[in-house]
């Protein structure tokens, strides 16, 4: 696909509060055209300027060791990944900018260019990927090391 000049990418800002992936799909499809038959598309491989939501992710650790004596330690540590339990939404799809936008009978988005799948199984769980709502949630282990 080649990049149409001046034509924003993003109907929304992903990380402003007026963005809701239930009722709106995040890329513009206007901002992107074919190439010409048997050419190659002019786009560029990164812009700078085309960037999704942040995921902030946060890991912590804390540990101490003791000595036992001269020769003997133990080594007592807990790791946290995702400390504060963020939920970070899932990149919008970006494959295809032809797909036209689907939304099911409640209006709710569910396929298209630019569409971000939020969809929830009511379990708890969601249909998208690490990335997704829920995704990637608190974990923390425990680490007890003897030296001798």
């Amino acid at each position: 696909m080649n990049r149409v000049p001046g034509q924003p990418l993003f109907l929304k800002s992903l990380n402003d509060s007026s963005f809701d992936p239930n009722k709106d799909f995040a890329l513009d499809p206007a901002a992107w055209s074919n190439p010409a038959a048997g050419t190659f598309g002019t786009a560029a491989a990164y812009y700078n300027d085309y960037r999704f939501q942040r995921h902030p992710v946060e890991q912590m650790s804390i540990g101490r060791i003791f000595r036992i004596k001269e020769s003997v330690t133990v080594e007592v540590r807990g790791e946290f990944f995702n400390a504060f339990n963020r939920r970070n939404m899932a990149d919008p799809i970006s494959t295809n900018s032809t797909a036209a936008p689907q939304r099911n009978p409640q209006g709710i988005p569910i396929a298209g260019f630019g569409y971000v799948n939020s969809q929830s199984l009511g379990n708890g769980s969601t249909l998208n990927n690490n990335t997704g709502l829920g995704g990637n949630p608190r974990q923390g282990q425990l680490l007890v090391r003897f030296r001798f």
